[in-house]
């Protein structure tokens, strides 16, 4: 269809009277027309055409109206594309800030200073807690938590590195969070001091990792029946130290088991025959200590039990391997130091 330059609707018809259609009016009047006749055949004619016209130029008008508004809309929805896409990408880039930088977004509660000791333990702990995996008592030691907050302002800001999450992604994260400390102390090699430090927060701790209920009563209980054990009252440092590592190597092989085909057990019910199987392979490894001393020592060297010395030799040496077993002063038996906690 060929697009109309001018609008039908402003023209007039022509005058045919005029010389220029002296030719069109000699055609018509060669049919047998008269002057009058061909002049009003001609008007006819042109009107006709020009209602065609008029007809052509509407639905021309309305096509390129409609294809104005096509480009309009089209234009509106390039330009709303792009407006999303850059709401994206800064959405997205805030949201890559917000993890590299954590500590400039966290929420910060509408609440008063707190009284009395933050329990801030090392971010490594955290994270270990808040998956559920195996975890030192080191961390919640008065030792531990001091090395957390000595390493607070040693943190270097671009120490980020990539940790891959379950469903295969990757994020960055504070290398922090996936080192352990230099300096930590094996759970068997715990004072019984420290063991009670790290207990008494540890705990809490599970909860606030929202460790299942079950689980933390479990190890509250653990924990608990080993402090009113009569061992934990012993005057000797064997029967102590068997019990540290009693709780350390079943608490870790607890853990080992979780995942086995046949899954983990109760904790909390104590096993007096491996208790006892831990105290026998803690005072050999003290004789071979105390024999390893006298070799060492040699048949010149001074006695090591004084005459009015009431204990016999083997306790004493004993209580010198194991001196950090114990408080250096007595404490009165505790009834259930772990009690006071929110389990049921």
């Amino acid at each position: 269809m060929v697009n109309l330059l001018v609008d039908p609707n402003t023209l007039v018809a022509p005058d045919f009277t005029l010389a220029t259609y002296a030719r069109r009016r000699q055609t018509w009047r060669a049919a047998g027309l008269t002057e009058e006749q061909v002049i009003a055949a001609l008007t006819a004619e042109w009107e006709t055409e020009n209602e065609h016209d008029k007809l052509v130029w509407e639905e021309q008008t309305a096509a390129e109206a409609q294809a104005a508004r096509d480009q309009a809309l089209a234009a509106e929805e390039a330009a709303n594309l792009r407006k999303e896409a850059a709401r994206l990408e800064a959405e997205q880039s805030l949201k890559d800030e917000m993890k590299k930088n954590k500590e400039k977004y966290v929420a910060i509660p509408d609440r008063p200073i707190p009284a009395g000791t933050l329990v801030m333990a090392a971010p490594y702990a955290i994270r270990r807690l808040e998956k559920g995996q195996y975890l030192e008592l080191y961390y919640y030691t008065n030792q531990g938590l001091r090395a957390a907050a000595a390493e607070v302002s040693q943190v270097n800001d671009e120490g980020l590195t990539l940790r891959e999450n379950g469903d295969g992604t990757t994020t960055w994260v504070q290398a922090a969070t996936l080192r352990a400390s230099k300096s930590v102390i094996p759970d068997q090699e715990l004072t019984w001091a420290q063991l009670r430090e790290a207990v008494t927060r540890f705990i809490p701790a599970m909860q606030r990792a929202r460790w299942a209920r079950d689980r933390v009563t479990m190890l509250t209980n653990f924990w608990g029946n080993l402090e009113i054990h009569p061992y934990q009252q012993s005057i000797d440092p064997i029967d102590v130290k068997a019990l540290i590592v009693y709780q350390a190597e079943q608490r870790m092989r607890w853990h080992q088991a979780i995942n086995s085909d046949r899954g983990a057990w109760n904790l909390s019910i104590p096993s007096e025959e491996i208790l006892k199987e831990t105290r026998d392979c803690v005072y050999r490894a003290d004789r071979l200590a105390q024999d390893a001393e006298t070799t060492m020592e040699g048949p010149s060297a001074p006695r090591l039990q004084a005459p009015d010395d009431p204990l016999p030799r083997h306790t004493r040496i004993a209580r010198h391997l194991f001196r950090t077993a114990q408080a250096t002063e007595y404490s009165p038996p505790a009834p259930y130091v772990w009690g006071a906690t929110n389990t049921k």
